[in-house]
């Protein structure tokens, strides 16, 4: 067991089970090392060690118990980001991610759902600051390490103690430790909810050590190494970025916000070797013709998830990445960053066969399970429901009893190891030559005249057709009662005209899969995970009434 309970207080008990301490550790043996490039500045692992060391003796000086305390972050790609999720860990704390991108009630649901006491604050997130503190009531610990001056609009919200530059604690790492005692929750991401509230998911120290010790094992990075960081801490792919990179003694390159959708030139000029990403960005750069041969030439490695990745866009990447070995990494949140990975081979003509590149094996302990809507095992190459069972799965949702029973259920199964697993909505079935086929959402299946249709079946052919990675298909029109009337499609730079793609539709689909219309948009709208935002989508197609647009969509 990780957790042990002695007079009501937690402990941890093995030193490799605290997320933290393959940091520590590394910091402590390589100080001299680069750790950091972020905002035109490189700090060493001893520099980030000694700006992590005051925040997390400010949060042990501030609060009395720090293993059973939260603090949010309202940080933005700042140093200060980084150190506050190192600070607050080694601190003993959970952290809890904010966006300044989201609106403000939503962050302030995040803190209220968390019942975090402490937030820490950079400069460039002062105004979602501001509206923040000063309409949330509770009184909290305002970290503010960059800042010098407690501003104007503090006085509005008084009932917050607030901690200056200046008052911070001293940057001292000389007698600096790990946590004797720890929140066995390592941080709280909060996704979206049916019910229309952002569901918290606690995923533990434990469970991020086991997915972390995988990653390095099977990548074996190190000191020379540089990664990229793209993700938004409220994206829990940002703790593969920090901790598998941190915890391997490499460099953490946090791609600048202006480059952030054009990054080649960057990952060029500082010689990156480890690429992760969700699709999207992928397909970006490829419809900009951004994907020259040879154009990659440092990576190593480039990894793929958070969504389905084409297989005719992991082609394209190959040779702009010709010393790069491509893998597609699955995997929700509630089972803690990845849970499965498959190699992508250009030889592999199984796979050139395919729409998407198989998800495939689970990570060593892992385990899945393909079953029907009876909970009982499908034969290979049927479609099943995806469970997933082992050390990776998620506590559970954070103060919600009935969610996590809904979605964690305590099931044996013969010949495999997990008591515990957790039903991922996904759909898949087993191919005995590659593994894992993802085959799309059930909520994503809709009923149109009788059958059952999957969206992402539509979108491939789409892909094919129009010769775009770039595709998305939505119900449209939906009738007052619930009820799809049938399917409208958008994409980006397509290499053919949209009357054309519609019209090849009708001969590779039966008539109830062929889309109403054809869309082609001059900019496809993203959310701030950087995945295809299908509710934008969604909302467009009602207020324009299914007819093509000219315009760009707002906020894209």
């Amino acid at each position: 067991m990780l957790i042990t309970m002695v007079g009501g207080d937690i402990f941890m008990k093995k030193e490799q089970n605290l997320l933290i301490a393959s940091f520590f550790n590394t910091a402590k043996a390589q100080p001299n090392s680069n750790a950091l490039w972020v905002d035109e500045q490189v700090y060493t692992y001893a520099e980030l060690l000694l700006r992590v060391a005051r925040i997390t003796r400010t949060l042990t000086r501030e609060n009395k118990d720090c293993s059973r305390q939260r603090c949010a972050l309202l940080v933005d790609r700042s140093v200060t980001a980084y150190v506050s999720v190192l600070g607050t860990l080694l601190a003993g704390m959970a952290y809890v991610p904010l966006n300044t991108k989201f609106p403000v009630q939503r962050n302030l649901r995040m803190v209220e759902l968390s019942a975090s006491t402490s937030i820490v604050v950079d400069e460039r997130s002062m105004d979602a600051a501001k509206e923040l503190l000063q309409s949330y009531p509770e009184p909290l610990t305002v970290l503010m390490p960059e800042t010098e001056t407690l501003p104007t609009w503090a006085a509005s919200a008084s009932q917050h103690t607030y901690i200056l530059k200046r008052q911070m604690a001293e940057a001292d790492t000389a007698s600096l430790s790990l946590p004797v005692k720890a929140n066995p929750v390592a941080y709280i991401l909060f996704t979206s909810g049916s019910t229309g509230l952002p569901k918290g998911v606690a995923v533990t120290n434990e469970n991020v050590a086991t997915y972390v010790a995988s990653i390095i094992a099977r990548y074996q990075p190190g000191q020379g190494d540089r990664f990229t960081q793209f993700f938004d801490l409220t994206f829990d792919l940002s703790v593969h970025d920090i901790f598998v990179c941190l915890s391997a003694g490499a460099c953490l390159y946090s791609v600048p916000a202006r480059v952030m959708m054009m990054p080649l030139k960057f990952v060029q000029q500082h010689e990156l070797t480890h690429w992760f990403s969700v699709p999207s960005l992928a397909a970006c750069l490829k419809r900009y013709n951004a994907l020259r041969p040879g154009v990659l030439p440092s990576l190593k490695y480039s990894l793929f998830c958070g969504e389905a990745l084409p297989t005719s866009l992991a082609q394209d990447w190959q040779p702009a990445a010709p010393n790069s070995i491509i893998e597609n990494l699955y995997g929700p949140t509630e089972a803690t960053i990845a849970f499965t990975v498959h190699p992508y081979d250009a030889s592999d003509q199984r796979i050139a066969a395919l729409p998407v590149v198989p998800i495939g094996q689970s990570l060593p302990g892992q385990e899945t399970m393909v079953l029907d809507e009876h909970f009982n095992p499908v034969a290979d190459g049927e479609i099943g429901e995806l469970y997933l069972g082992g050390s990776q799965l998620a506590h559970g949702y954070w103060e919600n009893a009935e969610l996590t029973r809904q979605r964690f259920l305590n099931m044996h199964f013969e010949g495999r190891q997990a008591q515990r697993w957790y039903r991922t909505g996904d759909l898949a079935c087993v191919d005995v030559e590659v593994g894992l086929l993802y085959c799309g959402r059930i909520d994503n299946q809709v009923k149109i005249r009788g059958y059952r249709v999957e969206v992402q079946e539509v979108e491939a052919v789409i892909r094919r057709l129009g010769g775009s990675d770039l595709v998305a298909v939505v119900p449209w029109p939906v009738a007052a009662d619930g009820s799809v009337q049938g399917l409208l499609a958008y994409g980006c730079g397509f290499t053919v005209s949209s009357r054309d793609i519609l019209k090849a539709c009708t001969l590779h689909l039966p008539a109830y899969m062929v889309p109403q219309d054809v869309i082609e948009l001059r900019k496809m709208p993203f959310n701030s995970n950087g995945k295809i935002d299908y509710p934008a989508l969604q909302k467009l197609a009602k207020e324009s009434d299914g007819q093509q647009v000219e315009k760009l969509i707002p906020g894209v």
